[in-house]
């Protein structure tokens, strides 16, 4: 588990990933050129920033309402912060982080505006070739959904190529096999047919930005919990292969001797 780090190495949704998977109260310190900035975790999803000078002054309350009161911040206020906040925070790629967990104590009835799971596919769709390439290492991977997740609940932050992108996710099929049933679908749907050699590097740029656009959401489907990588099954033991085995081991001297 990652407590602090870089964003250089470590970017908001490698972050929110392990923020949301632990469900975690915890504050969420980014220290860039433009100040100290602290997102306040909440069961795993956002709900307060605020911006201060220093590092250590994000720690001298250890109640949310005395932090609340401090910058005399309502809690129908709490949205309007987010929304002005959030989407200048998580488009940083420089500076450094640090997770304090178990730090502040939140009032049960803390609303939940922004759900970080959410917030997982949406940034997802802006991370670069490099940085898909870090969790997608190999296009002969094969994902399946992660058994007793709420279909619909998480279905309802994808947009329609994400959802397209999910339903191949069977355990089956591999990330080329679903790049390449994605690309010549965009094929079929071009406003001409596209066909060789003619048009030959726009049907390479067109299977370049498809492969981004695959890798992007399956990231964002690891981060958010909602895929895992498909776990080998188990063949059976073959007594018969174990003899053979033990006897491949012992030196043909010896095992007369046993016999």
């Amino acid at each position: 588990m990652i407590s602090s780090g870089n964003l250089k190495t470590f970017n908001i949704v490698d972050i929110l990933q392990v923020i949301s998977a632990e469900e975690k109260d915890c504050i969420l310190a980014i220290e860039s050129k433009d100040g100290v900035y602290g997102i306040y975790f909440y069961k795993g999803n956002p709900v307060y920033v605020r911006k201060v000078k220093r590092n250590f002054l994000l720690y001298l309350d250890l109640d949310f309402d005395t932090v609340l009161k401090r910058d005399k911040v309502s809690k129908e206020d709490l949205f309007k912060n987010l929304a002005t906040y959030l989407p200048v925070l998580f488009l940083l790629k420089e500076g450094k982080f640090s997770i304090t967990s178990g730090f502040i104590k939140y009032p049960e009835d803390l609303p939940t505006y922004i759900e970080s799971k959410k917030l997982i596919i949406h940034l997802s769709r802006n991370l670069t070739e490099e940085e898909v390439n870090r969790k997608i290492t190999d296009m002969s991977m094969v994902y399946e959904k992660t058994p007793n997740i709420n279909q619909d609940l998480i279905t309802k932050y994808m947009n329609e190529r994400e959802k397209e992108i999910y339903s191949m996710v069977d355990g089956v099929n591999k990330v080329s096999d679903i790049v390449v049933k994605l690309h010549f679908d965009k094929i079929l749907k071009s406003e001409r047919p596209l066909s060789l050699p003619e048009d030959k590097d726009k049907l390479e740029q067109l299977y370049k930005e498809t492969e981004l656009e695959v890798k992007r959401a399956l990231y964002g489907f690891i981060a958010a919990g909602i895929i895992r990588k498909k776990k080998p099954i188990k063949k059976p033991e073959n007594i018969l292969d174990r003899i053979l085995s033990y006897l491949e081991t012992k030196s043909l001297k010896d095992t007369l001797k046993e016999v």
